[in-house]
């Protein structure tokens, strides 16, 4: 009987340190499977941030060379309504009364037209990214209008 107790209680002896050992290394495991877990999500954050601020970056830098491209145009049709301004003006000193008048009116849609652009362009150092590319079209649409009636 005493064989039999002895048996018992090594095999329990065995089995005791088998399952503390394999429970020691099973949270060492769990704990490295936790820390490179979180060293991984530590890198993939880092790395979406860096793609954020670099698209943050492009964003900011393409509407910068679209309000640089915009302000150009403004200054070229602004040009032209003041070529056109005095051409008017020319032509209003050796006009009849009734040109005159014809010329005058031409002279106030001009300065009408060349006052909204620069306004256009004032409001430009205030729009937000967000409302950028239907700010640019309306203005666009602007200095079309503008230049098409420079044309006639």
């Amino acid at each position: 009987m005493k064989k039999i107790t002895y048996l018992v209680a090594s095999m329990l002896t065995v089995g005791m340190l088998t399952f503390s050992s394999c429970s020691e290394k099973t949270k060492d495991s769990a704990n490295e499977t936790v820390e490179e877990a979180k060293d991984d999500m530590d890198e993939n954050v880092a790395e979406a941030k860096a793609d954020i601020k670099e698209a943050g970056n492009d964003f900011e830098n393409k509407v910068k060379e679209d309000k640089d491209a915009l302000k150009a145009d403004i200054d070229d049709a602004v040009e032209k309504i003041d070529k056109k301004i005095e051409e008017a003006d020319a032509k209003m000193e050796k006009a009849t009364a009734n040109e005159k008048a014809k010329w005058q009116e031409r002279k106030k849609e001009l300065n009408k037209e060349r006052d909204e652009l620069k306004a256009s362009w004032n409001e430009t150092q205030d729009e937000t990214a967000e409302k950028w590319d239907e700010f640019k079209a309306k203005t666009k649409a602007k200095i079309e209008k503008a230049k098409a009636d420079v044309r006639s």
